[in-house]
């Protein structure tokens, strides 16, 4: 018989059969189609050796005047700039005091009770001690209570526990004189249940023990994070909004409360056409937190970020939008500020006095998953909503979606919030990171190539994801929860769980080991499937191919029965061929890769095939 080949469309179907799959790919880690065709995806590389402490939930470059290049990323824990080289702690700082208070040691232990009336602190925040005035305390010198801390305990409303650098010799209380910098609090790593008192149904448990359920959702730690020029500004979710100024430098360099600013928004977002700061799902009472309202907008004086109080003057005002129970997410597009609740998409548009901003309801039941699952590229904006994805390109519209069942079947509904939207634009690429079904932080990717309209998904933990542009290359953050490696500022005490900046598509390995990856394709019928056929001859088609690769043929004669594995075979770019002993009516294909420095991408396979009978 003459060769046959075996032609595959781009993209992966999850949603046929294997055999309903045909001419499909069905599997896949670490590919990408580029037209038409699969291939393996770039590697990456550390940005900088620098490990940040927490989870890293917003990240942004940008340019200032003098052309310096700036990355700033903020955690569940802390808030940081980095540029040439060098790091900043810009996490803001909740009070700072000169406190005159017993310091208590315990013979043998490196913790101190430090008493601090009303300290208002919580367990993991971060404190700074300097200028102590005490020569030791229990044996422990001044120069080591001189420090940065993460709060061990809190004893109560006005004491807690930290650990110094070295152990007590003797148990002792000691008065001392010292400033204190209590930084802001931290908050989660991931989105968790409350399960104390008044959470759960009435008589759910018996009195004194947990609930075994709660309605109460306590969110993650994260950020809004946006360029005013060279600046900064940083909302922290239900949290104030804060400015970071490029030009005070990098050193001792905080960012600090915008003083009229609302202090507790879901997010801000930056008009760049009209620069008014906008706060959403915020406060109706600025300063009182107990009156955020997470349907409510406010927005600032136009060129004045710091004037949110309306009057005849200036253009600040509020609008409270309906069509949800809250604000989600929101991102600037031409012309407007595009606004997604949990039901819906509107749109928010300067229309000048008296007024200023226009809405308008652009799409119901279309709602966004979480603050970062929206992304605007071109002008068309993308996002994830619960069980579906969307595009809005003057309507709002579906995306038919080939691995809809693979991604929805297998998410952590709970860890919506964490799923993040990015793009990379040198391959027409929209991806989102999100949790599997079994993980409480990211593990998992899908992406949506919007010029060759398919689709594929991956295992990769990344928690952010930044396109190129300031950067050559994107960039993107990888949590490890067990990392008790060193940050650039020793901090005392500091649990575990860091942050690494990588640069994506960067080489074709995984910051200096293999990255392996492969397709595998659904069932095709050789010779129309009339006929049991025996393969005996393979001949490969690979571009840009460094390293080896390895084919797999399977087969089978129905398509409930098992798969026959053929041999796994190795082939290098001087292969023009190989020999099969492989029998079946369908056949399906697997490429895959596991060597440093191997790179492939993927043509047409050509199998030569004898016919066997019809039994």
């Amino acid at each position: 018989m003459p060769l046959t080949k075996l032609n595959f469309l781009p993209g992966l179907d999850t949603e046929n059969t294997e055999t309903g799959a045909e001419g499909r790919w069905v599997d896949g880690d670490k590919i990408r189609f580029r037209k038409g065709l699969p291939q393996k995806i770039g590697g990456w590389q550390k940005f900088s050796t620098t490990y940040y402490v927490g989870v890293g939930r917003a990240l942004e470059s940008w340019f200032s005047l003098d052309g310096s290049r700036y990355q700033s990323i903020g955690t569940d824990r802390k808030v940081y700039v980095y540029a040439a080289g060098t790091n900043q702690d810009i996490t803001p700082i909740r009070q700072s005091n000169t406190l005159t208070g017993v310091f208590n040691t315990t013979a043998s232990s490196a913790n101190i009770t430090v008493n601090h009336t009303s300290h208002g602190a919580l367990v993991g925040d971060f404190i700074t001690i300097s200028n102590c005035s005490l020569t030791s305390v229990g044996g422990i010198a001044n120069t080591s209570i001189d420090a940065q801390y993460e709060i061990q305990s809190i004893t109560n409303v006005d004491a807690y526990v930290i650990t110094s650098n070295d152990t007590a010799t003797t148990s002792n209380t000691a008065l001392a004189n010292c400033d204190i910098a209590y930084e802001i609090n931290t908050g989660p790593d991931k989105q968790t249940f409350g399960f104390g008192w008044s959470t759960g149904a009435w008589n759910i448990s018996t009195w004194g023990t947990p609930r075994s359920a709660s309605n109460v959702v306590i969110d993650m730690r994260m950020w809004s994070i946006n360029n005013w020029g060279e600046d900064l500004i940083l909302t922290q979710k239900d949290g104030g909004t804060y400015l970071w100024d490029e030009s005070d430098g990098m050193t001792d360099n905080r960012a600090t409360a915008i003083a009229n600013a609302p202090t507790a928004s879901t997010l801000s977002v930056i008009s760049t056409e009209t620069r008014h700061l906008i706060c959403m799902g915020t406060e109706s009472d600025i300063g009182n937190t107990a009156s955020q309202d997470k349907m409510l907008i406010r927005f600032s004086d136009q060129e004045d970020f710091d004037q949110f109080t309306p009057n005849t003057t200036n253009s600040a005002g509020s609008q409270r939008i309906a069509g949800g129970s809250e604000i989600r997410c929101a991102k600037p597009a031409k012309g407007t500020i595009l606004v997604w609740t949990d039901t819906t998409l509107q749109s928010m548009s300067f229309i000048g006095a008296p007024f200023i901003f226009g809405f308008r309801q652009l799409g119901n039941d279309c709602g966004a998953v979480g603050l970062n699952s929206a992304i605007v590229v071109d002008d068309v904006a993308y996002w994830m909503s619960d069980g579906q994805f969307f595009r809005f390109a003057g309507a709002v519209q579906e995306i038919p979606c080939s691995v809809l069942n693979h991604v929805f079947d297998d998410i952590n509904k709970t860890q919506y919030q964490q799923v993040y939207a990015g793009q990379t634009s040198d391959f027409s690429e929209i991806v989102w990171y999100y949790c599997s079904s079994s993980s409480d932080q990211v593990d998992k990717y899908v992406i949506y190539n919007y010029l060759e309209n398919s689709w594929y998904f991956g295992n990769l933990e990344r928690s952010t994801y930044q396109d190129n542009g300031v950067e050559q290359t994107p960039l993107a953050t990888e949590y490890l929860s067990n990392s008790s490696a060193n940050t650039y500022v020793q901090i005392n005490g500091l649990t575990a769980g860091r942050s690494l900046i990588y640069e994506h598509e960067s080489g074709v390995d995984a910051d200096g080991s293999a990255l392996s990856a492969f397709i595998e394709s659904g069932d095709g019928d050789i010779a129309d499937g009339e006929q049991f056929s025996f393969i005996n001859k393979v001949i490969p088609d690979f571009q840009n191919q460094t390293g080896n690769a390895i084919i797999t043929l399977k087969a089978r004669d129905y398509p409930n029965d098992s798969k026959t594995t053929g041999e796994a075979i190795t082939v290098s770019n001087t292969t023009s061929f190989y020999n099969s002993r492989i029998r079946g009516r369908q056949a399906s294909v697997k490429i895959e890769n596991s060597e440093l420095g191997s790179n492939w991408r993927f043509g047409t396979l050509r199998i030569n095939v004898r016919q066997d009978g019809k039994r």
